[in-house]
């Protein structure tokens, strides 16, 4: 009986410490240098070098390959989680290879202005185009912006057109991209349009589209 309670108090913590390995687990999903997206806990955000994450994650330093981060007293070093189809190569030639989903459709995470944002990419799209409700998300002062109309699938509505400081895709930077932010809850996807993407080298092959950073 005494060995069957040792051996319970034992997987007892065992599993705690499974668990709490689990819940406190930190990936990073994206590198650049001197910043990472860190995920911990199902939360992630866009950090600096010397700043720590509201879960408690210091970053020490990164680059293309690997962060150095601090957690709960410890450092550790973290490459890219293979989660993200993220590639780099020398600087100036930064490359993201992006798989289609069920639908065809090609979809990345990325930042506006270092703003967290999910992408839909749209060559047919002229612009970066999003709605209000995500442009607010993002902290977009987007009514001191051109006004106009456009025509949607719930018909004609006003539009704010601005210029976007940065937009980034893995390790692909653009500047200065102008955008259409349109009132309301439309388009539910912000689209990834030619002002970003004539900024950079696109290329589609075996159906997987690749994205490169242009000199």
């Amino acid at each position: 009986m005494k060995r069957l309670f040792v051996a319970a108090i034992t997987l007892s913590a065992l599993l705690t410490a499974g668990l709490a390995l689990s819940v406190n687990r930190v990936e990073v999903v994206a590198l650049f240098k001197n910043k990472a997206v860190i995920r911990v806990a199902e939360g992630e955000g866009l950090i600096k070098v010397g700043e720590t994450t509201s879960q408690g994650v210091t970053l020490i330093s990164a680059d293309a390959k690997q962060a150095h981060v601090r957690y709960l007293g410890e450092e550790y070093h973290l490459t890219l989680s293979s989660r993200i189809g993220v590639s780099f190569e020398p600087p100036g030639k930064s490359q993201v290879d992006i798989v289609p989903d069920r639908l065809g459709q090609y979809r990345v995470r990325g930042f506006i202005n270092n703003r967290f944002a999910n992408f839909l990419v749209d060559t047919g799209a002229s612009l970066v185009a999003l709605s209000s409700k995500d442009a607010r998300e993002l902290g977009l002062n987007y009514d001191r912006g051109e006004k106009g109309r456009v025509q949607t699938a719930q018909g004609t509505t006003d539009s704010y057109f601005m210029i976007l400081d940065e937009v980034m895709v893995g390790g692909i930077t653009a500047y200065n991209v102008r955008a259409a932010v349109i009132e309301g809850e439309y388009p539910v996807d912000i689209l990834l349009g030619m002002s970003f993407l004539r900024q950079v080298g696109m290329r589609e092959q075996g159906g997987v589209l690749t994205l490169t950073q242009k000199n």
